[in-house]
């Protein structure tokens, strides 16, 4: 969520203000009938979102018929070791929560490398106008919050690695700050500075980032990472994708790559709130992706106490992330669709008098 200036804030109050002035006034200039069917088409939006009354059965069933037909993904081998690359705390357990937590019941070794610690969330410290060192104490919060989920899982803290890099500012350091300095508006910073972090003092440069995590690839050796996937809607989830793609092509790890989609589109998923009898249907942006599902047992209990763990965002998105709690996980083996999945202009192809041309 991108931090507002208190212009921006003064404007959006103003604006608030008029809305609900007109609506008031349109309100009493409706006859009763006209406000009846008013308040139905609310509660209309509301049930479709929520999955309440018949709704409920609409979701369950268009749910089940997008998953019915999904591969499943392989179970975990015995002692693997599963590297989870997160954008932010909170990201790791609404993709994999419950994959992370049969990995760890299996015997194997979970590892989960965080490229930010969250601290560009201005509403979620506390006040729509934070002060930078507020913001710098959220990321702490965060950091907490990600151990406490990992536990809820079974999971130590040793299995967490905080790499410190501003949030909301990942996709510029893949592209005009690789090599130059990008210094956070959220927090002041322009260096790793939080107690905990893997390497303190690192520059906020895509150099940096990529330097650090081809040194965790190598120290770590997992047989298996997940990372978001380049088509998911925010910036720092592609750069996620972009940095871990990137650092195991250099390594030749590109076939143990698995990827994950948490902003796929259209208020994904719906309905909101929590449905854990629900199965998790594929993304709208991740539409042509050759998803595997991972169905979830027992490990539908510890995934809700895992993302409740994560009190701050909670407060605010609660209703977003408990969504994710359901029958089932998905992955993909693949970054984006294969090329045979997609329409000419999707691709970037033309075709001009029966030749094809980029």
């Amino acid at each position: 969520m991108r931090r507002l200036a208190p212009w921006q804030w003064l404007l959006l109050l103003l604006l608030a203000y008029l809305v609900l002035a007109e609506a008031l006034r349109l309100w009493l200039g409706l006859l009763w009938a006209e406000r009846v069917a008013l308040l139905l088409a609310a509660l209309g939006v509301w049930a479709f979102i929520n999955g309440r009354f018949l709704f409920a059965y609409y979701h369950a069933f268009f749910a089940s018929l997008r998953t019915r037909g999904l591969s499943l993904a392989e179970d975990p081998r015995p002692g693997e070791h599963l590297l989870v690359l997160a954008p932010h705390p909170d990201d790791e357990v609404l993709a994999a929560a419950g994959r992370m937590r049969r990995v760890a019941a299996q015997g194997g070794r979970v590892s989960v490398v965080y490229l930010t610690s969250g601290d560009a969330f201005d509403l979620a410290a506390g006040s729509p106008l934070p002060s930078q060192e507020a913001m710098r104490r959220l990321a702490l919060r965060r950091m907490v919050e990600a151990w406490r989920g990992l536990e809820a899982l079974g999971l130590g803290r040793e299995s967490a690695v905080f790499l410190g890099f501003p949030d909301q500012g990942l996709f510029a350091l893949f592209t005009t700050h690789y090599y130059l300095p990008w210094g956070s508006p959220y927090t002041g910073l322009k260096a790793v500075a939080y107690p905990g972090a893997y390497r303190l003092g690192l520059p906020y440069t895509g150099k940096a980032l990529e330097g650090v995590l081809l040194e965790l690839f190598r120290e770590l050796r997992p047989s298996r990472i997940l990372l978001p996937s380049p088509l998911d809607a925010h910036r720092d989830h592609q750069a996620t994708a972009y940095f871990g793609m990137q650092a195991a092509a250099a390594l030749g790890l590109e076939g143990i790559l698995e990827y994950y989609i948490v902003h796929g589109g259209y208020q994904y998923p719906l309905p909101k709130g929590l449905h854990p009898r629900l199965p998790l249907y594929p993304p709208p942006r991740g539409r042509g992706l050759p998803w595997r599902r991972f169905p979830l047992a027992e490990e539908v209990r510890l995934k809700e106490k895992a993302i409740r763990a994560h009190r701050s965002q909670m407060r605010l998105l609660g209703r977003f992330l408990l969504a994710f709690v359901r029958q089932n996980e998905l992955f993909s083996p693949l970054p984006i669709p294969a090329k045979e999945a997609l329409a000419a202009e999707e691709e970037g192809w033309a075709v001009l008098e029966g030749r094809e041309v980029f």
